[in-house]
């Protein structure tokens, strides 16, 4: 626990103001703390999309899901194993604990409503996060984790004020080849991350950044694919600088996530006497950037045998070679796929969501091909 519940009261900028307050501190104290081995925890922001989850529902949200029919056993044990508790702070923000008993911890979190996404904030060591609050956002149907691309990852940092990349993980795979690299670099710059990605095809799966304000590092912070962003330190005297990165961070993850999932305009039918029309569509391209030759079994092979065979999740028919009817189990939501070449399209269907889309595309980058690029055409077919 790092601090007094009693703390974390007030409007959601006074709440979120004691969080820059705890990390911030000079180099001088950063070395200090480091030399002693008592460096401070980061703080760190997870978002999710959600799908009707209200602020002082959190007990409710558990108890419904323990009732739910065929709960697996991971789902089961981590009810049992866990107590929640959770107090409301104001109209947009609550207090939020996950005890572990066996354990004799307890973990502290807040909540921010901020509409369609839901922010949450913690002092806690990774270690824990992915034990408690990143296993909730994975169990509660209402919540689901914001995942974005490596070019996302780069535009939300270079769209900040003043930054520069300080580090970064990159990582290639493709089912073309066996080739495989993951790149951890720390102290690496922009040059670095360009020869990387020249060189091995690797892209950013996290991005360590500082932002500068006058000459010197004011926000040390990092921004990861898999839906949440870290800050290191403030330097004293630039609190409202990391407060305001925080903002736009979020705002830049919530944007992105929009921009790649959200189903504008679905192929509603409309039907007539003599027939009818389709009014809207969505479709999702993943595009493949790799210089990699293709093997003699085509893509539209590969996903058949590692995403839609491989993945229990998914149900599909064939109507012809590369073209499929698929149904997602996990949500209820059915989808169409049609590669063309290496290239993959997503095409909604009327009872598509997000979801869907997202934890497929998910999918695909972190275990069919890393190196596609995501694009998205979204438009209303009548006026």
């Amino acid at each position: 626990m790092k601090f007094d519940p009693n703390q974390l009261s007030g409007n959601t900028e006074e709440i979120v103001s004691v969080f820059i307050e705890y990390i911030t501190r000079t180099d001088e104290e950063i070395e200090h703390e480091e030399e002693r081995g008592q460096r401070k925890t980061q703080v760190k922001i997870f978002l999710a999309n959600n799908h009707g989850f209200e602020l002082g529902s959190l007990n409710a949200e558990i108890e419904r899901l323990a009732e739910t029919d065929g709960l697996s056993d991971y789902i089961q044990r981590y009810i049992t194993e866990h107590n929640f508790h959770e107090k409301r702070l104001g109209e947009d923000v609550s207090y939020v604990e996950i005890d572990t008993p066996k354990r004799a911890r307890t973990d502290q979190f807040v909540f921010i409503d901020d509409g369609d996404y839901l922010r949450i904030i913690t002092a806690e060591r990774r270690k824990w996060t992915k034990k408690t609050v990143e296993r909730l956002l994975k169990y509660l149907p209402s919540l689901e984790r914001v995942f974005l691309t490596p070019s996302d990852l780069e535009e939300i940092v270079e769209e900040l004020y003043g930054t520069s990349v300080s580090g970064f993980t990159a990582k290639y795979h493709s089912y073309k080849t066996d080739k495989r690299a993951s790149i951890r670099f720390h102290g690496g710059t922009d040059e670095d991350l360009e020869k990387v990605e020249n060189v091995f095809d690797a892209k950013p799966t996290r991005l360590e950044f500082k932002q500068r304000n006058s000459p010197d590092a004011a926000v040390r912070s990092s921004v990861a694919q898999e839906g949440h962003f870290t800050f290191s330190s403030v330097r004293p005297g630039s609190e409202e600088r990391g407060i305001q990165t925080l903002e736009a961070l979020s705002r830049g993850f919530e944007s992105h996530d929009q921009q790649n999932y959200k189903i504008e305009h679905k192929p509603d039918r409309e039907t007539f006497k003599d027939g009818f029309t389709i009014e809207g569509g969505t479709t999702l391209r993943l595009i493949d950037d790799s210089d990699e030759y293709t093997l003699d079994q085509d893509t539209a092979d590969f996903l058949e045998e590692r995403i839609l065979d491989h993945k229990r999740r998914y149900e599909y028919s064939v109507w012809e070679h590369g073209n499929y009817y698929v149904f997602d189990k996990d949500t209820g939501e059915p989808f169409e796929i049609t590669v063309e070449a290496e290239d993959i399209h997503l095409h909604a269907k009327e009872a598509t969501t997000s979801t869907s889309f997202r934890d497929f595309c998910s999918l695909v980058f972190e275990e069919f091909d890393s190196t596609y690029t995501l694009e998205k055409n979204s438009r209303k077919l009548k006026v």
